[in-house]
């Protein structure tokens, strides 16, 4: 019977470090889209911001519709005065229903304090433009430990 627990503690504690892992680097949620596209994985890579670095963003996607165009992915980040700024990843390219896709881009930190908060969107390719996926996360930047809010 004590082995059993034994094991029992062990795997669950197994199980709590791969969790704990993932959460490093998988942030956010999904936000409203078309569905057309999944988001199946969203890391950031290295997870926590720091001021001006910057992360690599991997975004692996199933495309749900045949002949499902993505243009660009935007990147647009909120500052606590409500301001935007955006980066882009042009993809224009067309993808079979069912196939799974993996989108990289190097995302660059803001060099102020603060709390931020950075949208994701997957652009369809014909117009009018769609947002066929989206994924939103936040982050506090600052002196000293930054905190992260999923």
């Amino acid at each position: 019977m004590k082995v059993f627990i034994v094991v029992a503690l062990m795997l669950s504690s197994i199980s709590a470090l791969d969790q704990v892992s993932n959460l490093k680097t998988q942030v956010g949620e999904a936000c409203d889209s078309t569905g057309y596209v999944t988001i199946l994985e969203f890391d950031v890579e290295p997870w926590i911001p720091v001021e001006a670095t910057s992360s690599v963003i991997t975004i692996q996607a199933t495309i749900n519709q045949p002949n499902m165009g993505v243009g660009t992915i935007s990147f647009g980040t909120e500052n606590k005065l409500q301001q935007w700024t955006y980066e882009y990843l042009p993809v224009n390219q067309r993808f079979n229903q069912g196939t799974e896709q993996t989108f990289q881009y190097v995302l660059y930190w803001p060099t102020l304090p603060g709390n931020y908060i950075t949208q994701v969107t997957i652009g369809g390719i014909d117009i009018p433009v769609s947002i066929n996926a989206c994924w939103t996360f936040s982050f506090s930047l600052g002196t000293g430990m930054n905190i992260t809010f999923d």
